[in-house]
C-alpha cells in the first residue's frame, strides 16, 4: 500500500515537471501527435490528450479523472500505477470474501460454540460489506480494462460519444485516433515486458507530449509499399 501511495504522490511532483517541458516544446514546435488546445485556465498551450483539473488548477497530461480516494490526478504519469491498485484491491477483496465464506461453512466444536458465535457475526457482517465492495472494485476494474484494449481515458470515451453521434449525423464513421489494436494498447499502457504488467512501475512511459496514432500506422505502411 505504501509503494503505490507512494508512487501517486511522486506522479504530482512528474506531472508538475513535465508541463514545463511542455511549454518549451511548444514554443519550439516539438510537440506533436495531434492539434495543440489553448488552456484558457491556465492561459497556456496544452499537448494532445491533456485537459484541465478544476480541482488540482493545472493541466494534466493524458488525464483520465480525478480520483479523491488518492486525492490526485489519475493521468499519463500514474494510470498503469492506479489501475494494478485496482487489480489488487479485486484480488483482495475476492480472496477475503473466500475466506469469510469458508469460515461460515465450518462447523466449529462444541467447546467453542459460546465463542464461536461472536466471531460467526463478525464474519456474516464483514461479508456483507465486502460483498457490494468487490461489485463496485469489479466494475471499476471492467471499466478500465475496456479503456486499456480500446487506448482510452474516461474523459475521451465521453468526447467520443459526442464525436461518434456528431459522425453519424453527417453520414460519416468515427473511429478513436489512438487505438493501435488491442495488444499495442495493452503495451502502451502496461509497458512491452509481459512480466513487468503486474508490477506498480512506469518505467516505460516517455514525455507524455506525443502518443502514436492509428494514422501513423497508415503513413508507415503506405510509406513501405511505396518504396
Amino acid at each position: 500500500m505504501n509503494l503505490f501511495l507512494l508512487c501517486i504522490k511522486r506522479s504530482q511532483i512528474f506531472e508538475q515537471l513535465v508541463a514545463q517541458l511542455t511549454l518549451s516544446g511548444v514554443s519550439n514546435g516539438d510537440v506533436q501527435g495531434g492539434d495543440l488546445r489553448y488552456c484558457q485556465k491556465c492561459s497556456q498551450y496544452k499537448p494532445p490528450r491533456a485537459h484541465h483539473c478544476r480541482v488540482c488548477k493545472r493541466c494534466v497530461l493524458r488525464m483520465d479523472h480525478h480520483c479523491i480516494w488518492i486525492n490526485n490526478c489519475v493521468g499519463h504519469a500514474n494510470y498503469k500505477v492506479f489501475f494494478i491498485f485496482v487489480v489488487y484491491a479485486v484480488i483482495a477483496c475476492i480472496y477475503s470474501l473466500v475466506l469469510l465464506v469458508g469460515s461460515l461453512t465450518i462447523d466449529p466444536p462444541k467447546d467453542e460454540l459460546q465463542s464461536g458465535d461472536s466471531f460467526r457475526t463478525a464474519y456474516i457482517i464483514s461479508g456483507l460489506l465486502l460483498i457490494p465492495l468487490c461489485v463496485a472494485l469489479g466494475v471499476l476494474l471492467g471499466w478500465h480494462i475496456y479503456l486499456i484494449l480500446h487506448n482510452k481515458t474516461t474523459i475521451e470515451y465521453h468526447e467520443g460519444v459526442r464525436a461518434m453521434w456528431l459522425a453519424e449525423k453527417g453520414g460519416n464513421v468515427y473511429t478513436h485516433p489512438y487505438d493501435l489494436g488491442a495488444y499495442e494498447n495493452l503495451t502502451t499502457v502496461l509497458g512491452p515486458n509481459i512480466l513487468s504488467w503486474v508490477c506498480p512501475t512506469s518505467k516505460h512511459i516517455d514525455s507524455g507530449l506525443r502518443f502514436r496514432t492509428a494514422y501513423d500506422n497508415l503513413i508507415g505502411a503506405s510509406t513501405s509499399k511505396g518504396s
